[in-house]
């Protein structure tokens, strides 16, 4: 966002208000990309009070032009009308693009809460939050211009289609991990829901604010639709996967008791595949042509991690458990000395001289590029060798060089029409997981990600 428009915006927001803005800050330290979202305190009649400002992105490429700013608008004032935990919202700006909202007190960081009984009891309150949610009439959704879903196809992937339409624009070359589970979610659609549920689309740790053990609002609304409320199940495993530490079996079965209906585990492990998918999806065009303005070592990590967890979920939904490879040591390289000096001039000169959080945000995001550069040059020829043995087995021909590889994968994934799922998922398991470890050290939140799968008591 351009300072003009930041200033038009803020006068619109003191028009609305009848408020004076005496202070702005940039929402900075994200643990992902996200919008881009400014904390406000205004002053009116001598008092204080404190909003915050959801921004259009910059990146048009990112997200499908289906899920606008003014379409989270229209969610919230329903949802607001009806009671659920969720900011109150004060208006929405059409030009440019935001929505001012109440700020809402609480922490957003899940991670930092210890097992035990406190847990417990803000996970409840979470899930009980949720399947209220998930229970309120639809009718009132479709009356504020959210379409229902015409037929189970559409119920399952009606949002997967929009992604994929993006997808499909901004792509400069197919992704293989991709195209197998489009095709595999399009080869075993679920039936739908008895029921349609307004679904968050992107539920789950990170994803509330909390005081105590008690949720204080569900945030993030953008890809709310009506669909079936197994996805927001599968959705809360895809933000465990980023934001690590929930129980998965415990919330399965808290969700059960509060909401009444068991949880189908087929269809959970089905959107797991969707949820899960939808990340290297939504970032392939992004990641392949990269703007230096964006989060881009994020939007990097965030894609490596997502084609690993997309292949894993894929494994559970057909039963395997493939062997991950083996990962090379890291070698010292006549380059080596070179890239210690640029991280430590990135990490104790400019981080600590940056003008505030964003600034030092950035810093970071350029610190993880110089880890990634320093990772391949110390292992990525290891990583390459094993990468071109692997796609010889699955191909059963010589492996043609890595600029050539995918585009004979594609073939074979075409050709193969799923008999040979099993092999091509254990494949592209071991790739993603190559793939991730030339970020080793520069993924972020995603240093700890781990697929936490359905085990025998879910």
């Amino acid at each position: 966002m351009q300072d003009a428009e930041l200033a038009r915006f803020l006068r619109w927001v003191e028009r609305t208000l009848g408020a004076r803005v005496v202070h702005t800050q940039r929402q900075g330290e994200r643990r992902s990309g996200g919008r881009p979202a400014w904390f406000l305190d205004l002053e009116r009649s001598g008092e204080t009070f404190a909003c915050y400002a959801r921004m259009q992105r910059g990146d048009e490429q990112l997200i499908s032009r289906e899920f606008t700013l003014e379409r989270e608008h229209r969610v919230l004032r329903v949802l607001n009308e009806c009671g659920a935990r969720v900011p109150r919202v004060h208006g929405f700006c059409a030009d440019p693009a935001g929505i001012l909202m109440e700020r809402v007190p609480g922490e957003f960081d899940y991670t930092k809460l210890a097992p035990g009984a406190a847990r417990d009891a803000l996970d409840d309150d979470f899930l009980g939050e949720l399947a209220r949610i998930h229970q309120l009439d639809p009718a009132r959704f479709v009356a504020a211009g959210i379409e229902a879903p015409a037929n189970a196809e559409d119920c399952a992937l009606h949002d997967l289609a929009l992604w994929e339409r993006a997808y499909r624009r901004a792509l400069a070359r197919p992704v293989p991990i991709v195209e197998l589970a489009t095709r595999w979610l399009r080869r075993h659609t679920p039936a739908p829901p008895q029921r349609l549920s307004l679904v968050q689309g992107d539920t789950g740790p990170g994803q509330f604010l909390y005081s105590g053990s008690r949720v204080t609002a569900i945030i993030d609304w953008e890809f709310a639709h009506l669909g079936d409320p197994v996805l927001d199940l599968a959705q809360i495993r895809t933000r465990d996967f980023y934001n690590p530490g929930i129980d998965l079996a415990r919330w399965i079965a808290r969700y059960e008791e509060i909401s009444g209906t068991r949880v189908d585990r087929r269809k959970l492990a089905y959107y797991t595949v969707k949820a899960m998918c939808i990340t290297p999806l939504a970032l392939a065009g992004v990641v392949q042509q990269m703007h230096p303005r964006t989060d881009h070592a994020e939007w990097y990590a965030q894609d490596a991690c997502y084609k690993r967890a997309t292949a894993e979920a894929l494994a559970e939904a057909i039963g395997i458990a493939p062997e991950p490879p083996p990962l090379p040591s890291a070698r010292a390289t006549e380059r080596a000395e070179v890239f210690a000096l640029l991280e430590e001039n990135l990490r104790e000169e400019h981080k600590p001289a940056a003008a505030d959080d964003h600034a030092r945000y950035r810093v970071d995001l350029a610190l993880r590029l110089a880890i990634h550069l320093r990772n391949a040059d110390a292992f990525g020829a290891e990583l390459a060798a094993q990468e071109r043995e692997d796609l010889a087995a699955l191909l059963g021909v010589a492996a043609p060089a890595l600029a050539d590889a995918d585009a004979a994968l594609l073939r074979f994934i075409d050709a193969d029409a799923g008999a040979a799922d099993a092999r091509l998922v254990a494949y592209l398991c071991r790739r993603a997981v190559r793939e991730e470890a030339l970020w080793r050290g520069a993924l972020g939140a995603g240093e700890r990600a781990v697929f936490q799968k359905l085990g025998s008591g879910n």
